[in-house]
């Protein structure tokens, strides 16, 4: 591991440097805020626990350094009943004071339990499409920018339970939200789709996502956010709805920034009624239907007797499925929220061109291929079998030579490789190569974070998180470890406020082309580099664009289906 965390050519800054990179920790940043004179005159009113939207009145937390946070707010119904399955509805109002003070439920999932991405059991509900913000501004004129958290989880796990404030101190109003999940987050159905007044179902969790950010949008105003200032970011699965959400209409004009971390949509083909990634699934409306009948539901008024039963038995017997579990993380090609293949709808310049800010870590498949690859770690043998199997005889021929593994102890790195850049380093450039007009910057994360899943995975998937987040403790971390992450959350924080991470005393960070590939190493050292792993990377588009299968749904079992660990909360 210790190579490939090593430092590319380009400039670099020692991490003991970075001190200043906050530019003024603490003070909002704010740099293009519209002058008062532009926008028509309101009423500011302070900002403290206590605030009234027009959905009622809540009570939150006053938090340290002049943040306040408050949580479990609802963005939509509860989407039970008649509901489950459906669209998201408008939130009811309340009476009274809501108490805010404390996280809502999490979405209804199975528990996670591959390493190191366990995360202790939390309360869960179907009533779960609520939010959190967190908020530093004093007055609701400030116009701070807002950066919206997709959690990720292979779109079957997690929550937008974190700690918002430390980035909330530098400047943002921080929105973390709950979307549904699983089986009850993308399911198609053919009755479904009859009852639509667009003809599609599934992707229910995406449209969550949308129906918060027109929250957002028409509420962050009273938190000191600028609701023409939206920047959505997530990781993994999060990372994954970021670049949905980018290729979807229905979420024009609802942010403004986008940062995607170690996930992306451009592998999937799953459509709504069609084979269409040639895996014989029939596509999500079929899948839909084989979940039904592993649940007793009668041919006719299926969904309705669904909706009769308890959350968890859906989830069960979704859980032992054989075929119609994997498909619960991808999303539908519908022709509404997705018109066509994400990739087809970038290179056609018909999404929602924005600034970009992508990435992935230098380790990304130490833990996750057990669970994708679980026998191809065997010997030497058994990986070059499973390499032709995915790649065929050919491609399978130059990927020992890009991930040779001479002996059966150097199969589970070279493995790991594979994982990391099929997966991940590949997923991000491709996104960075189709972006658009709008600036593009590609980062590359290789620090080992401390602790003993840093020493057995290395910069693992999702270690980037809590020094974006600003989560490092300085107390029980090392200087460098607190330190990288100020200058972490700094550049995402600037991007937020002006599109833009450079400032402080980060090194220029060239935006990236497909000219030159320029990246931002956070490692050891901050500094940059271009053309990072671009044979390897050609190798996963050269498969790629031959129809090849994403590698997370070739060959799983259903048991590594259902622990498949592409995600953590911040």
């Amino acid at each position: 591991m210790a190579g490939r965390r090593g430092w590319h050519r380009g400039g670099a800054l020692g991490l003991g440097l970075v001190l200043g990179v906050l530019g003024g920790c603490g003070q909002p940043v704010n740099e293009d805020a519209p002058a008062p004179e532009a926008e028509a005159a309101a009423v500011a009113t302070p900002i403290g626990p206590e605030m009234t939207l027009a959905q009622g009145r809540l009570m939150g937390t006053a938090l340290a350094n002049g943040v306040h946070a408050w949580m479990d707010i609802p963005y939509a119904a509860p989407p039970v009943g008649e509901l489950r399955w459906a669209a998201p509805a408008p939130a009811e109002p309340w009476e009274g004071v809501r108490d805010a003070a404390a996280f809502g439920e999490n979405c209804v999932q199975p528990q996670l339990t591959v390493e190191p991405f366990v995360d202790e059991p939390r309360p869960q509900s179907e009533d779960c499409l609520t939010l959190n913000v967190w908020s530093g501004a004093e007055r609701s004129d400030e116009r701070r920018p807002v950066m919206v958290w997709i959690h990720g989880g292979a779109l079957i796990y997690g929550s937008g339970d974190t700690d918002g404030a430390p980035l909330a101190e530098q400047g943002v109003v921080l929105v973390s939200i709950n979307y549904r999940l699983g089986p009850l987050g993308f399911f198609a159905h053919p009755e479904l789709s009859a009852a639509s007044p667009h003809g599609v179902s599934g992707n229910q969790g995406f449209l969550d996502q949308i129906a918060a950010l027109r929250w957002v949008r028409d509420n962050i105003e009273a938190f000191g956010g600028d609701p023409k200032r939206v920047t959505i970011f997530g990781e993994s699965a999060g990372s994954l709805s970021v670049s949905t959400l980018m290729a979807s209409p229905l979420a024009a004009g609802l942010f403004h920034r986008a940062i995607g971390q170690s996930g992306s949509i451009f592998a999937n083909r799953h459509g709504l009624t069609a084979d269409s990634d040639g895996d014989g699934d029939g596509g999500g409306e079929a899948l839909g239907v084989q979940l039904a009948e592993a649940l007793g539901a009668p041919s006719e008024n299926a969904v309705a007797a669904l909706r009769e039963r308890d959350a968890m038995e859906v989830l069960a017997t979704w859980d032992e499925g054989t075929t119609f579990n994997d498909y619960y993380r991808q999303p539908v090609i519908d022709g509404w929220l997705l018109p066509a293949a994400a990739r087809e709808i970038f290179a056609a310049g018909q999404h929602n061109d924005v600034p970009l800010m992508v990435g992935s870590n230098a380790d990304e498949g130490s833990a996750i291929h057990p669970v994708v690859a679980p026998n191809a770690a065997a010997s030497t043998a058994a990986y070059a079998a499973w390499l032709e199997e995915r790649l065929g005889s050919d491609l399978a021929e130059r990927a020992l030579e890009l991930y040779p593994a001479a002996t059966d102890e150097a199969v589970v790195q070279a493995l790991s490789d594979v994982v990391c850049d099929d997966m991940f380093t590949w997923a991000m450039r491709v996104w960075a190569d189709v972006a658009g007009e709008a600036p593009v910057y590609l980062y590359y994360f290789s620090r080992v974070p401390p602790g003993e899943f840093g020493e057995k995975y290395g910069s693992y998937h999702a270690a980037e998180i809590p020094y974006v987040f600003a989560q490092m403790d300085a107390a029980t971390t090392s200087a460098e470890d607190a330190q990288l992450a100020t200058a972490m959350s700094a550049a995402w924080v600037r991007f937020a406020a002006t599109g833009d991470p450079n400032g402080g005393d980060l090194p220029v960070w060239p935006a990236y082309t497909a000219e030159r590939e320029d990246y931002m190493e956070f490692g050891d050292r901050v500094g940059t580099g271009t053309a990072l792993r671009s044979e390897k990377v050609a190798l996963w588009e050269t498969h790629y664009a031959a129809g090849g299968a994403p590698l997370a749904a070739a060959g799983t079992s259903s048991a590594s289906a259902a622990e498949e660990p592409m995600a953590t909360e911040g």
